[in-house]
């Protein structure tokens, strides 16, 4: 702790404040269990949403008003975290923050790819730290895709500027998946190379975090090469994304293994040993979003651990982004389990670990 910065301790502090105001499980749990639309529309009111609850209610109504106040909150977050940081720790702020941006642009990319408009293309779309509410409703008006890369390369040139390189491959083979990559590329593969080189312990750890999600995506292509049974061919390996933990040759060795388990048996090398009891039970499901949401419950995991270890250090922001991002996603999710009579037990299923 001799690097200690003053300006960071004072920081964090205002963090735990504002983690304070988090709802617990125990009010979520108790959203759920009235099973009153007008009640947790109340209770909001009476909450740190309530500004932007009561501004919401004189445009919407219900399960509507909540998706937009939840969403403008976090977007007020978002922007208190960056005023109240500066220098050194305001650049790994905004790197950290700029994922939410960079999901934010995937969802807009993803509705018009598989042509989803109206209220279920804004139930879709969680907006980030500059891609606003605003922002989000006026590029999802845009009614093609060379409309939408051109207007996201104007707004971010970092993040997106490699979607117009992208397009026209896009277009040749019709897959998603070129466009998201060279997302992943610019944020993922750069941020990590380009922090290499710092020394200092929340560079170290921000670098750490990144590397695991491009384990995750890496680890994605894998099994979606063994599901389809060998489908991405000679184009396995461009697929596979650099500056990860888990080595190309280890991927490769995966993708080649004779089924999900077989593939999952190279694990047991890696840093995500004491994961493959829990990885391959999932597996079970055939499905790789299961495993996504396992992989980010690790990486919350690992972040609060690190908050406890240091609590000078930037985890203590990144652990309460990652509570306040679950958080906002769960109100949305309890409104329209509430406007839909939904069950409790079905919507509390679908809702993000906190």
């Amino acid at each position: 702790m001799a690097d200690m910065d003053p300006f960071v301790l004072h920081f964090n502090a205002r963090v735990h404040g504002m983690k304070r105001e988090l709802f617990s499980n125990t009010s979520i749990d108790g959203f759920l269990d009235q099973g009153d639309l007008a009640r947790f529309l109340e209770a909001l009111l009476d909450s740190a949403y309530r500004t932007e609850m009561a501004e919401a209610l004189t445009r919407y109504q219900g399960a509507d008003a909540v998706e937009e106040a939840a969403s403008r909150n976090l977007v007020a977050t978002f922007q208190t975290l960056l005023s109240r940081s500066h220098g050194e720790f305001r650049e790994l702020v905004q790197i950290f923050l700029a994922r939410w941006d960079l999901m934010a642009v995937k969802s807009l990319i993803r509705c018009r790819h598989h042509g989803v408009d109206g209220p279920v293309m804004g139930a879709a779309l969680i907006p980030g730290p500059t891609l606003t509410p605003p922002l989000l409703a006026e590029f999802s008006q845009l009614d093609s895709m060379e409309s939408l890369v051109a207007a996201l390369s104007g707004w971010n040139r970092n993040l997106c500027g490699c979607l117009r390189k992208a397009l026209p491959a896009y277009h040749e083979t019709g897959s998603l998946s070129e466009l998201e990559e060279a997302l992943d590329r610019a944020y993922f593969v750069d941020t990590v190379a380009r922090l290499k080189t710092a020394e200092d312990d929340d560079s170290r750890m921000l670098r750490a975090q990144l590397q695991s999600e491009i384990d995750r995506i890496n680890l994605r292509t894998v099994f979606q090469h063994i599901d389809t049974k060998g489908e991405l061919g000679e184009s396995l390996d461009s697929r596979f994304l650099s500056q990860g933990s888990l080595p190309k040759s280890l991927l490769r060795q995966m993708a080649s293994s004779s089924d999900p388990a077989a593939a999952m048996a190279h694990l047991a090398r890696t840093r995500y040993s004491s994961l493959v009891e829990e990885l391959y039970q999932l597996l079970q499901t055939g499905r790789f979003s299961p495993m996504e949401r396992f992989f980010e419950r690790v990486l919350m995991k690992n972040v609060r651990q690190s908050a406890r270890n240091n609590v000078f250090g930037i985890g203590v922001m990144m652990d309460y982004v990652w509570m306040k991002y679950n958080e906002v996603i769960n109100l949305r999710l309890i409104a329209r389990g509430l406007a839909g009579n939904l069950p409790a037990g079905r919507v509390r299923d679908e809702l993000y670990s906190v």
